[in-house]
């Protein structure tokens, strides 16, 4: 039996905690299985993140705890150890002030603090470290990690909070039962994600608009399509035009949540490859967007003229102001620090990667994402060998990649649905499906109907099975996946609710998507014929 660290025995979810805890496998967030040097990052991150910002705005709840079994993450909810309606009234006066300026007060601190360390960490990635600097700059970046989280929790939780204040003040006014629907209300909303995509289709009608690039662009490998583009004027000036993007857009990879995936910034054929998906497709996004504006725009009219004029109207007023200002925040928070957090860094522990390489502690750079965060302090200190650890580890990643692991350990608590967890993670409990008619049903997120052919997406390696008008199945989206919305005809995934990243960006795209089905990616495969119904949260399967 191995006799793990003080810090991997905190890092691991032991047998004891399985039987007495209720712990759940986040699949919305992070599905897959996490490099030993993410999960030490990341974890004790939001672990003291949960607990520090759930403080400050005085939450109902103590603090998330997360730990690792077979590479994946589990979650326990820790509740508040006081009186929980006394806890809510504090809640309540500590963000009433946050709620007029959440927008501003993420990018004071993306200015002030995560775009200044970045700066620096970027600078260690690039500038030759000794081993003394390069274990104290490691330390640095796992310090910031517990930083960049707590304000993580604190940036984003209010927008939650004015979310279903909204719900309640429309549902009053209106007798509205369906008070979800103030989500339509909120479409439209600019964000770093739909930059990003407006970005690639930018460059993408650069493209249109030339023979030349054109030309280039009719390869099937992205290699070649790089190395035509190199061949021409034209081409190389487009070259530019795309590194000037990936510099502003390029710091994500296939996986957020991870150090273990190439990043855009470091490989143009990332956004190649999807330009040259999007070459082969007619939409104009400028025009879907400012459509999708104006129908925003006219509902909100619409929803105000069946108002009655009252003190609560004029509240509705403001509360949707707000809201509608924050609203590109989940988007953006992530653009900042579920992304770039992990993209920078990962340049970064390269760097201390090849450093060790030369001292001949692992094989090549990449095998440190093959350490526990203990174990890196270590052969940074001491210059072990540690080669068969690494490919040791490399086998248990791999593994752990392909198993199937439990959705949850421990017996759940007997509480009540929390509104605002579904809106997020889905509809709670067991999935519903009726195999007579051929039904399945989950979270109604985007409104529409539409039947089309089924592809399963697992990873961001199968983007390109994806063609136009078919169906996107998957487990999960995140804002990587943007890039296919413009693609897809509908959307259904196993996990998620209406304020998940598939059900916003489902919303701005117009598909119909039913979301938190929790067996949509078993139950169908590609090729399958359905009809998604986002109106009413129903899948149909019509032809297997």
């Amino acid at each position: 039996m191995n006799v793990l660290s003080a810090f991997q025995n905190d890092l691991f979810l032991s047998e004891e905690e399985k039987q007495t805890g209720f712990w759940v496998q986040d699949n919305l967030h992070i599905a897959h299985a996490l490099s030993p040097l993410y999960a030490s990052f990341q974890l004790p991150a939001m672990t003291y993140g949960t607990k520090q910002g759930f403080e400050t705005l005085k939450l109902p709840i103590y603090q998330f705890v997360v730990k690792l079994a077979d590479g994946k993450m589990y979650q326990q909810n820790i509740p508040f150890p006081g009186d929980v309606n006394d806890r809510l009234k504090e809640h309540q006066e500590a963000v009433k002030p946050l709620l007029p300026r959440l927008k501003p007060r993420l990018y004071e601190y993306v200015n002030e603090v995560f775009l200044p360390f970045y700066t620096e960490v970027k600078r260690n990635a690039e500038r030759p470290l000794s081993l003394k600097e390069a274990e104290e700059k490691v330390k640095e970046l796992h310090d910031f990690y517990k930083k960049a989280w707590q304000l993580h929790f604190e940036i984003v939780m209010p927008r939650s909070d004015l979310g279903m204040m909204l719900e309640e003040l429309y549902g009053a006014l209106t007798g509205d039962a369906n008070t979800a629907y103030v989500y339509d209300l909120l479409e439209g909303v600019m964000n770093k994600s739909l930059e990003t995509d407006q970005a690639l289709w930018e460059l993408t009608d650069t493209v249109k608009r030339s023979d030349p690039l054109k030309q280039a662009f009719t390869e099937q490998k992205s290699e070649e399509i790089e190395a035509n583009l190199l061949g021409t004027a034209e081409g190389r000036e487009f070259l530019k035009n795309l590194q000037s993007f990936l510099n502003e857009y390029g710091y994500r990879s296939a996986n957020s949540h991870e150090f273990i995936d190439e990043t855009w910034v470091e490989n143009p054929l990332h956004a190649l490859s999807i330009i040259a998906g999007y070459v082969r497709k007619d939409y104009d996004f400028k025009k879907n967007y400012e459509d999708v504006v104006k129908k925003r725009e006219e509902s909100y009219r619409d929803v105000l003229a069946k108002m009655p004029e009252c003190e609560e109207k004029e509240q509705f007023k403001l509360f949707y102001g707000w809201t509608l200002d924050a609203w590109g925040l989940d988007e953006d928070h992530h653009f900042y620090i579920d992304a770039m957090l992990p993209a920078t860094a990962r340049l970064f522990l390269l760097n201390v990667g090849t450093l060790l390489a030369d001292h001949q502690v692992i094989h090549q750079p990449q095998d440190i994402f093959h350490f526990y965060y203990d174990e890196l302090l270590e052969v940074l200190k001491t210059r072990v060998a540690s080669h068969e650890l690494i490919v040791n580890r490399k086998q248990e990643f791999e593994e752990n990649r392909h198993k199937k692991t439990p959705p949850a350990y421990g017996t759940p608590p007997q509480t009540g649905e929390d509104p605002l967890l579904e809106r997020v993670f889905g509809k709670m409990g067991p999935p519903e499906v009726d195999e007579t008619q051929k039904i399945f049903k989950g979270s109604a997120a985007s409104r529409g109907v539409y039947t089309g052919v089924v592809k399963i997406i697992s990873d961001p390696s199968q983007f390109s099975k994806l063609k136009q008008g078919d169906i996107l199945v998957c487990e999960t989206t995140a804002p990587a996946w943007t890039t296919l919305f413009s693609l897809a005809g509908a959307i259904v995934t196993n996990a998620g609710g209406i304020l998940s990243h598939a059900g916003t960006v489902a919303r701005e795209y117009k598909l119909p998507a039913v979301l938190g089905t929790k067996v949509a990616v078993d139950l169908l495969k590609d090729g399958d014929v359905v009809t998604v119904d986002g109106t009413n949260g129903v899948v149909t399967i019509e032809q297997q």
